[in-house]
């Protein structure tokens, strides 16, 4: 039996007529996304924590014709993901693709400052991306048909200093959405995944981070993010990316071809016994 025998036929994910939910949707990758799909001719119910931004993206999107619906929603708290999947059931009768995308930089000196520091980004990108599995995984076996897409980041793949909540979540998001992946093909099911691993990105991501970090590398690793934002590829880019991985059923997504040789050579190093070194640009 050839490979290909093996691996199980899914039913498009991306499709007129299907259901997409998106958290972190009000701005960014996840607007982006939700924009793309739109024009697949999907459904769409975004989650955010702004409500205005929220309002005003379900008015333009309304007013150009798409099918959307909206809610706010702490990803952190499991009761409200489950509501926000019950509430696309309500709206649209089924989900199609779960996109796990909230998150934050949680920028701060993660070995001085409160431990809430920890909690909060721990809460945000990894809880929040368990919670959007929990949710939608029994409803997409259900339906026989679905794909969940979990935002991690290139510092899932790498790491730099003075920023290690963000990169320990980012790097759990990666190797649960692959053991997730793998646990899906072993299993026969009709769900695929997929994990998002963008470099810089054009978003709000650092207005959501203090003006001023007390900690003796935040200001450089703040400076050093916040110029690759302004910098970034645009977020259409990334939605584009997406989207194709969707319909392919591929596992990774990589939006930088230019930063996927950084996890190589850092497994190069790992496999030598070479120590790490501090290049923060890889």
């Amino acid at each position: 039996m050839s490979d290909s025998q093996l691996e199980p036929t899914r039913p498009p994910a991306v499709a007129p007529g299907n259901v997409a939910v998106i958290t972190g949707g009000a701005s960014g990758i996840g607007l982006a996304v939700a924009e793309a799909l739109i024009a697949e001719g999907m459904s769409v119910v975004l989650a955010d924590i702004d409500a205005p931004k929220l309002r005003d993206v379900e008015a333009r999107l309304t007013e150009d014709g798409a099918s959307v619906a909206t809610m706010i929603c702490n990803t952190t708290a499991e009761p409200e993901v489950n509501a926000l999947v019950e509430y696309a059931l309500e709206q649209f009768g089924a989900v199609h693709v779960m996109f796990n995308n909230a998150g934050i930089g949680g920028f701060g000196d993660a070995w001085t400052d409160p431990i809430e520091l920890w909690h909060r980004v721990v809460d945000v990108n990894l809880y929040g991306v368990v919670h959007g599995i929990r949710a939608a995984l029994p409803i997409m076996q259900q339906q026989g048909v679905g794909h969940i897409v979990n935002t991690a980041s290139m510092a899932g793949l790498g790491v730099a200093p003075g920023l290690a909540p963000y990169f320990a979540t980012k790097h759990a998001v990666v190797g649960l959405t692959e053991s997730l992946f793998l646990e899906l093909e072993a299993l026969g099911s009709p769900v695929g995944a997929s994990v998002l691993c963008p470099g810089f990105v054009k978003t709000d991501l650092m207005n959501k981070e203090p003006d001023s970090i007390d900690s003796p590398l935040g200001p450089i690793i703040a400076e050093f993010f916040r110029t690759g934002v302004e910098t970034g590829i645009p977020a259409s880019d990334v939605a584009d990316q997406v989207t194709a991985a969707i319909k392919a059923g591929q596992f990774w997504i990589l939006t930088h071809e230019d930063m996927r040789q950084g996890p190589v050579e850092r497994m190069q190093r790992a496999a030598a016994g070479i120590n790490p070194t501090l290049n923060i640009g890889s």
